[in-house]
């Protein structure tokens, strides 16, 4: 935690003004963060709001829309996204409706985002995320057997497994990650065959990974859902890394469906909701990462997605350390 967050730096001077009036605390916001550079103290400001007010308190906030792509429109925009990361549902408030629109007619890049968790979502909560959190997902993975040859997984494919991503989607993949320290293994990988999701757990998958990363790791894993992913990618992509700040609940949501949209080939520009429908349709893994060469690490992230026909694999496969 910061010494803004714990107190007597702007984050607080703003704070203290809330729930005072909208108008009041828009010229403030405005006064403190005129810097554009500061643009990320103002996600965590906005989530301090959601943290530390009560609901009824922060509604009036939105009945000030923003009119300009200013620093009102950014802790606006962000905290309207931290109270839908908490199970605020907003669909219904009709002043979050009118600043969602007024989002949208400024292009800003959350205006996208649904006033309600979608059911991909059901378990997104960052009232949850602390500064200890790390990822280890959900759902407990099985221990590797005890024996030498497991890393090689459960046979070879019949012919290689081909990489179809280009460098875009691969970035695409690795939004949620994209603060961490070390650069993420992503990829979308065309199947010599058609397998099912079985197939990749709890050692088969290790077949199909490009030869340079079997190289130096194997995957040890078990199938997972559609909710447990976005609710690991939400998490590391609200949170701190090693060496950077967390994108909070608004840009961190935004990343999170960013990713997802990579590993099921959404195409670019989908709404949530499209993206949710898609993925929906492909079979979800969560893996442990078995490293070769052991070595230090923070944090880590290992996700797999099978396509409807089981015939294209998608990873994301990163660490964090200092």
């Amino acid at each position: 935690m910061t010494a803004h967050e714990r107190g007597g730096g702007p984050h607080e001077r703003a704070l203290a003004r809330v729930p005072g009036d909208a108008a009041s605390l828009a010229e403030l916001v405005r006064d403190l963060y005129a810097d554009e550079r500061q643009g990320g103290r103002v996600r965590h400001l906005a989530a301090l709001l959601a943290e530390r007010r009560r609901v009824h308190h922060l509604v009036p906030l939105l009945e000030h829309p923003p009119e300009e792509p200013d620093a009102w429109a950014e802790l606006v925009a962000c905290l309207i996204q931290e109270l839908v990361a908490r199970r605020v549902t907003l669909v219904r408030v009709p002043a979050a409706a009118r600043c969602a629109e007024a989002l949208r007619g400024l292009g800003h890049p959350l205006a996208g985002l649904p006033l309600k968790r979608t059911r991909g979502e059901r378990r997104m909560d960052a009232a949850v995320l602390g500064p200890g959190w790390t990822p280890r997902g959900e759902q407990a993975l099985p221990e590797p057997p005890e024996r030498d040859d497991w890393l090689a997984g459960r046979g070879s494919p019949d012919r290689a497994p081909r990489i179809v991503s280009m460098r875009e989607d691969e970035r695409r993949i690795a939004s949620a990650v994209e603060h961490w320290s070390a650069p993420a293994v992503a990829a979308v990988i065309e199947l010599p065959r058609r397998i099912d999701a079985q197939d990749l757990t709890p050692l088969g998958v290790n077949a199909f990974l490009p030869g340079a990363l079997r190289a130096q790791i194997a995957l040890y894993g078990a199938m997972t859902s559609l909710d447990a992913v976005v609710s690991e990618l939400f998490a590391v992509a609200y949170c701190d890394a090693s060496y950077s700040r967390g994108l909070r609940g608004g840009y961190g949501r935004l990343a999170a469906w960013q990713s997802v949209a990579g590993l099921v080939r959404a195409p670019a520009g989908a709404s949530v909701h499209r993206i949710n429908e898609l993925a929906a349709r492909w079979r979800w893994t969560v893996f442990r990462i078995i490293r070769r060469q052991p070595y230090w690490v923070d944090q880590e992230l290992a996700i797999g997605a099978l396509s409807p026909r089981g015939t294209v694999l998608s990873l994301l496969v990163t660490h964090d350390t200092d």
